[in-house]
């Protein structure tokens, strides 16, 4: 009888252990299919002809592949123009908002001065500010200074987006590092300055590509600031310039995937290419916290 029963419990155990495991594949598959649905729909998608966009229910894979609207996206509409503004504002955005917010950041974690809590809590509440309601200060001001439809107008507003929350991302990092080797490094005939450069950032390196990252996605996947404030060729950036897929009456689905693709592409890439250093610093900073 004993020996029936511990056979019953193993068995339970065993039948227990494998449907969580059969759960927890069924988990990890639905939210696979969730997450990379959408991206291979709109890659499928891009490779139809326009007939079979249309067609009900519609075609897992392409019947008859085609390039056509990836050769009309770069021959017929100015998408290569937009690349390469998304590009500029993207890069720019990130060495200047990182660029700030270092030495920024380098500032208020090792050196001591008047009000630095009153200047570190302004500094996060124009954070709290929603960003569309900053877009008619920001449409005056660049349409005085003839900013508008240029790349400059912007880089600076996404620099505003992005600083503050940079600036104390980075705080914690510099905070973190030991004073004692700065002041080594002081010992040696470095300035403070300079140990920031030769010390410090080596150091925190994985931290700064993980705002630069941040940084790069916000800047190159904003829509609404690049609708406002720019509308001609020679400035739009990617996101709005998806927007002229959309007619009328009618929505080229086709053109639209295949450039969708073209828009996530460098992003993907961009964070693939540099996710150890943000995957690095992610978790240094939140074992810091």
């Amino acid at each position: 009888m004993v020996k029936m029963g511990l056979i019953k419990v193993t068995g339970f155990f065993r039948y227990r252990k494998t449907f969580q495991r059969s759960a927890l594949g069924l988990l990890i598959a639905i939210i696979t299919i969730w997450s990379v649905g959408p991206i291979y729909w709109i890659f499928i998608t891009g490779l139809k002809d326009s007939e079979e966009v249309y067609l009900n229910p519609p075609t897992l894979f392409p019947q008859r592949l085609t390039f056509e609207s990836i050769k009309y996206i770069f021959t017929e509409r100015p998408f290569a123009y937009y690349l390469r503004n998304s590009s500029i504002v993207a890069v720019s955005t990130v060495f200047i908002s990182t660029s700030f917010a270092t030495l920024a950041g380098y500032a208020f974690a090792k050196f001591g001065f008047k009000g630095k809590a009153i200047w570190l809590l302004l500094i996060l509440l124009t954070r709290t500010v929603p960003p569309a309601s900053l877009l008619v200060p920001f449409y005056v001001m660049g349409r005085a200074l003839g900013l508008i439809n240029t790349h400059i107008i912007l880089i600076a507003g996404y620099v505003y987006l992005t600083l503050p929350l940079n600036i104390w991302i980075i705080i914690g990092f510099f905070e973190q590092f030991p004073d004692a080797l700065i002041e080594a490094a002081e010992i040696d005939g470095c300035s403070r300055i300079s140990a920031l450069f030769r010390v410090v950032l080596p150091s925190v390196l994985p931290a700064l590509t993980a705002v630069g990252i941040i940084t790069f996605m916000l800047a190159w996947n904003e829509l609404l600031y690049g609708v406002v404030l720019v509308n001609t060729k020679a400035a739009k950036t990617l996101s709005p310039g998806l927007t002229d897929f959309f007619g009328d009456f009618h929505i080229f689905w086709n053109q639209l995937s295949a450039a969708t693709v073209f828009a996530i592409l460098p992003a993907i890439l961009f964070t693939v290419f540099f996710s150890r250093y943000l995957m690095s610093g992610l978790v240094r900073g939140a074992l810091k916290g």
